[in-house]
């Protein structure tokens, strides 16, 4: 990338104007249910619905990490046996995020509360916090991301006081260095650094108040720090970094995911909307329909967004969307009494999912307590 972002021009947009299609995947090889384990292994009726889910090492070498809707974080292995729940003093307080650090090998981990508390841990010690901070304002804390230089923190909170603001903690001092106050109007839902190692200072935010901005983190004034701004004209549910057509591996371009289930990507140098893929909903292949998202992410293996979409019932279906217009379902991963036959993961709605193309495995977790990992 030649410069961090110019200011917003005038581009035409352009939009998908029907539903793209949606083609059956060409690999013959499927990913099967290799394990399952209920979350919490006392919960005999209304176990704890499962909302979170991070790799932990290199492709989950090292297994997973999951938080469930009582506050409670229980570290289970490679092939889902519980190793011990952490002892977090954030159970009670209202777990809003868990976000793996910067870079595929990182040894952090980062939730997020809405007591206004940011806590770290070291996965090579899960006996204890590894720091713990708290923020001024008295915010709910909602989401965080590590930059790639590992030196800062950015946590978005909600509306408060008329407010929602940006925090940006010193990871080498666990110091307060500045905070953004009026990029945004409403709570936020996504931050995220970019991955370049030569742009670690610039960060992306979304909101529920529908814009996507990117800042130059390392100035404290936010008039000044704001590069770019992007309105998707919805509530925004999450947002990320994606290398656009022909640019492989640059990372100039931005997707949000908004909460009435369509996705749009922009030019981040031109803040130009470059595809508004419309409503995810919309694109059908029998018998598979989806019903929600649970996430999206840019796949380089792939070379271009990933959509892990839901059905009420628990199936889940890996997406690629690299081309925008000619969508491929690659994998369906079935749930019980489900769209498909023979069904034997989720048995309702899935909150969480993790993809790893290197290992081929997804590891999901869900409303009916299970956690489940998916390989070839």
């Amino acid at each position: 990338m030649a410069s961090a972002f110019a200011v917003p021009g005038q581009a035409p947009v352009i939009r998908t104007k029907e539903p793209p299609m949606l083609h059956p995947g060409a690999s013959t090889s499927q990913l099967k249910l290799a394990a399952q384990a209920q979350f919490d292994p006392s919960a005999s009726e209304n176990p704890p619905y499962v909302l979170h889910v991070v790799p932990l090492g290199p492709q989950g070498s090292q297994g997973y990490l999951f938080a469930g809707s009582d506050d409670s974080l229980r570290v289970f292995s490679p092939t889902l046996e519980l190793v011990g729940e952490l002892k977090s003093s954030q159970k009670g307080k209202g777990i809003t995020s868990v976000v793996k650090g910067a870079g595929e090998d990182s040894n952090a981990v980062f939730v997020t509360a809405r007591d206004g508390t940011l806590v770290g841990w070291d996965t090579r010690d899960w006996s204890k916090e590894a720091f713990k901070v708290k923020g001024k304002s008295g915010a709910p804390y909602l989401i965080c991301s590590q930059s790639s230089d590992l030196n800062c923190v950015a946590v978005g909170t909600e509306l408060h006081h008329y407010e929602a603001t940006i925090d940006f903690w010193d990871l080498r001092t666990l110091t307060l260095s500045h905070t953004y106050t009026e990029a945004h109007s409403d709570d936020l839902t996504a931050l995220s650094f970019h991955p370049s190692p030569s742009l670690s200072h610039v960060l992306l935010s979304a909101s529920v108040d529908g814009l996507i901005n990117t800042y130059d983190a390392r100035i404290a004034d936010e008039d000044d720090a704001v590069l770019t701004t992007q309105q998707v004209n919805a509530s925004l549910m999450a947002a990320g970094w994606l290398s656009l057509p022909g640019q492989p591996g640059e990372m100039r371009g931005v997707w949000g995911a908004t909460t009435v289930e369509t996705v749009q990507i922009w030019d981040a140098d031109e803040s130009e909307l470059i595809e508004d893929l419309g409503d995810i909903r919309e694109v059908a292949l029998q018998p598979w329909r989806s019903d929600y998202l649970i996430g999206t992410h840019y796949n380089s293996a792939l070379g271009g967004l990933c959509f892990m979409a839901g059905t009420q019932k628990g199936d889940v279906a890996i997406i690629n969307a690299r081309d925008p217009k000619n969508w491929v379902l690659e994998q369906v991963l079935p749930g019980v009494g489900g769209r498909t036959l023979g069904g034997r993961g989720h048995a309702d709605i899935v909150r969480c999912a993790c993809l790893d193309s290197k290992t081929s495995t997804v590891a999901t977790g869900g409303e009916d307590g299970r956690i489940c990992l998916w390989s070839l």
